[in-house]
């Protein structure tokens, strides 16, 4: 302390400018925001006393030069962030309960906090090891979050690496900074999913797609195929992801965060693509690991809390959480709160999803065998990394702890080769083994003075079944050649009531296995794989076959089987049947999973009927017989509006020279007019023409095959048709 004769005008400046806002103006707190409002008092004291003539310009540019000091604090804070956020909770809880800025001001009080400066000093450590030995990576910085699921109590805070070091802006609290979290978003875009009717039975394409230009690739550059919901997210593919968010909705997506108490992202879908699911928003740490608590607890959301116990100045319990008040006098003012939660998720989703990250053999392509994401106790983990490498995050837990990591730069630059996987995810591990490994740590995880099992217990309503792996189905595929395990739900999806309970939409269904009376039988035997009765194509039948697509559409390869409808098994001698996966529902997406699967041997499902004349050419590859025929419009059939004419035409280059289409009746008269123009190529089962929009009256078409010599080759195949 000083003497008032002792002090500078910069520092009489200071304690002018304090009674008037004594609580919102603590010069010794150490939150950035507070400091900051404290120098811009200060400053405006001193202009004041410039414009009131107690002191001149240049003495005021002195004191404004030689600034203010304060003496050290005896008792270091070991726990900065931590204690900076506490601080604002303290306050935010007392307002709550009533009391003023002034009240709090006063002083007297005695607060309890979550904190458990072990873990915290733990977490430190490993964030400054790991930080430290990616400096060749461009990484600089680096935040840690531990927290009891059950209870949602903060166990360890640690916003940087260095909170005393301005050139990584280290008093900045990065686990209540957004920022963007990468992949750890596909967690709960596929529970969203789920709730919507996805099963871990469903196949997505891990194939090539661009949706209105956005066309997402993985991180490893390469496509995957057929996989299902297991492998896709334990090994964190992003174009599975994409095309759940797509079939879902971004809006879907957001007002599930909200459930999860995730406030950054918001709920105005129109600012996000559907880059979200890969991290394209903005979210805290904080959130996030609180957000993967709701797996942890089967689906309950309980909100995080630095603060265990408040005491005034005569021992009064203020208030208190969990009972975390060591001593004190309960009064009727006193308010107790408990963790007790808000069930926002169906347990059984939360349990798969949970099952899913801690599956190291479904991680293991797209993360390795034996990565730091591996445990000895089960946990679930997930990482993640966004495409300008300014990011790197894993976010893992077990029943009775989670903890958040993320690395990076604070003021953005990118990182050098550091992924979420290399980067985050040592410090994860360092994190909660060493708690693990440590059976005092351990032990102060326990909620009334219980340790949870580290994994959920398999909640009803949910069995495991035996799939088909999707990975065996090589073409031709006559039956499964391995199997995988996997959870399923017994019936749909619950979705929270807000009271505590699920409301359960009635269930889908069953799968008509019946065949049809007429067309092809596809026999669905899983979610996504059909058995079908198919007549190979030989290359020179299936080259031949047209397919009708849009203006700047690719057609789908060349065909090689057809699926050989029921009224035509007793002709299709060379049919068999066999297992296919099927195709992705948006047809661009479709043609690009169909290029890939042929590519490497996968069973495709055929997309065309077979007809006599298919069959006949299939099942007979002789030399080719000329063939015409028309076969929509149908003969005598009513038509209104344009269509295409459909058909099939055979012929080799040493037959004949091109086929036409042409046109009698109505405004042509008697006369045979050419419709379109004339083609030199076969067609099956394609379009042959389009037929416009034609005026009321009687017309006939006929498909006419053209020789060398000019002749017909054939008679022409003639429909009559009426336009009402």
């Amino acid at each position: 302390g000083k003497s008032v004769g002792e002090l500078t005008l910069g520092e009489a400046a200071l304690l002018a400018a304090l009674p008037q806002a004594p609580a919102s103006l603590d010069p010794l707190n150490p939150d950035p925001a507070v400091q900051e409002a404290v120098a811009d008092r200060w400053r405006l004291v001193l202009s004041r006393m410039v414009e009131e003539g107690y002191i001149t310009a240049e003495q005021r540019d002195q004191a404004l030069r030689e600034g203010y000091q304060f003496n050290p604090r005896e008792a270091p804070l070991r726990a900065p962030h931590f204690t900076v956020y506490a601080q604002q909770q303290f306050e935010a809880l007392m307002t709550r309960l009533g009391y003023t800025p002034e009240d709090v001001a006063r002083g007297g009080w005695q607060v309890y906090t979550t904190v458990d400066l072990e873990i915290n000093q733990l977490a430190q450590q490993a964030a400054q090891n790991q930080v430290a030995a990616l400096t060749a990576n461009n990484v600089s910085n680096a935040a840690v979050l531990v927290m009891k699921p059950l209870t949602g109590e903060i166990l360890a805070m640690v916003g940087s690496v260095d909170y005393n070091n301005e050139a990584i802006d280290g008093n900045v609290n990065v686990t209540i900074s957004p920022r963007q979290p990468g992949s750890t978003m596909k967690p709960f875009t596929y529970a969203a999913a789920m709730e919507l009717g996805l099963t871990p039975a469903d196949i997505i394409w891990d194939t090539p797609t661009d949706i209105a230009g956005y066309a997402p690739r993985n991180y490893d550059n390469s496509f995957h195929g057929p996989v299902r919901m297991r492998v896709a997210l334990a090994s964190s593919y992003n174009i599975p992801a994409v095309q759940t968010l797509r079939a879902i909705g971004v809006d879907t997506l957001l007002a599930f965060m909200q459930r999860f108490g995730v406030q950054s992202l918001g709920t105005d879908a129109s600012r996000y693509g559907l880059s979200l699911t890969l991290g394209g928003g903005e979210i805290t740490l904080l959130e996030l690991t609180r957000a993967y608590s709701v797996f942890a607890n089967g689906g309950v959301y309980v909100p995080s809390t630095a603060i265990l116990c408040v005491l005034d100045g005569d021992d009064n319990i203020v208030y208190q959480y969990e009972n975390g008040c060591p001593k004190g006098n309960t009064t009727p003012n006193t308010l107790n709160e408990a963790g007790y939660g808000q069930l926002v998720l169906d347990p059984r989703i939360a349990f798969i999803i949970s099952d899913i990250l801690a599956d190291n053999a479904a991680r293991a392509p797209g993360m390795g065998a034996n990565s730091p994401l591996r445990t000895d106790f089960g946990a679930s983990v997930k990482t993640g990394t966004t495409d300008d490498f300014k990011d790197n995050w894993t976010v893992g837990y077990t029943r009775n702890v989670a903890v958040g990591v993320w690395v990076g730069n604070s003021r953005g630059e990118p990182m050098v080769n550091s992924s979420g996987l290399t980067g985050a995810a040592p410090i994860w591990n360092s994190v909660i083994t060493s708690i693990y490994n440590n059976q005092s740590l351990l032990q102060r995880l326990a909620v009334d003075g219980q340790l949870q099992p580290n994994q959920l217990d398999v909640p009803q309503g949910i069995s495991r079944r035996a799939l088909c792996d999707v990975a065996s189905l090589r073409d031709p595929a006559t039956q499964c050649a391995s199997t995988v395990q996997e959870w399923m739900l017994d019936g749909p999806a619950g979705i929270p009531d807000g009271n505590g309970g699920l409301q359960f939409p009635p269930p889908a269904p069953p799968a008509n296995n019946q065949p049809p009376a007429t067309g092809p039988w596809l026999q669905e035997v899983e979610p996504d794989i059909y058995r079908v009765l198919v007549q190979p194509l030989p290359p020179e039948v299936g080259a031949q076959i047209q397919f009708t697509v849009g203006p700047g559409q690719t057609p789908p390869p060349a065909p090689i089987y057809c699926q050989v409808p029921i009224e035509a098994q007793a002709v299709a001698t060379g049919a068999q049947e066999q297992l296919f996966i099927a195709p992705p529902p948006d047809p661009e997406d479709a043609v690009r999973a169909e290029q890939w699967a042929r590519s490497q041997g996968i069973a495709f499902l055929p997309t065309i009927a077979c007809d006599a004349g298919l069959l006949s050419l299939a099942s007979n590859p002789q030399p080719m017989v000329v063939t015409a025929q028309i076969q929509s419009p149908a003969p005598g059939q009513i038509v209104s509006g344009g269509m295409p004419i459909i058909g099939t035409v055979q012929f080799s280059p040493d037959q004949a020279l091109y086929y036409k289409i042409e046109i009698t009746g109505g405004q042509f008269g008697d006369n045979w007019v050419t419709l379109g123009e004339t083609h030199s190529n076969s067609v099956v089962n394609g379009q042959l023409e389009y037929l416009s929009p034609l005026p009321p009256a009687g017309y006939q078409i006929r498909l006419v095959v053209v020789g060398h010599d000019g002749n017909f080759v054939q008679p022409p195949y003639t429909v009559p048709f009426t336009v009402q």
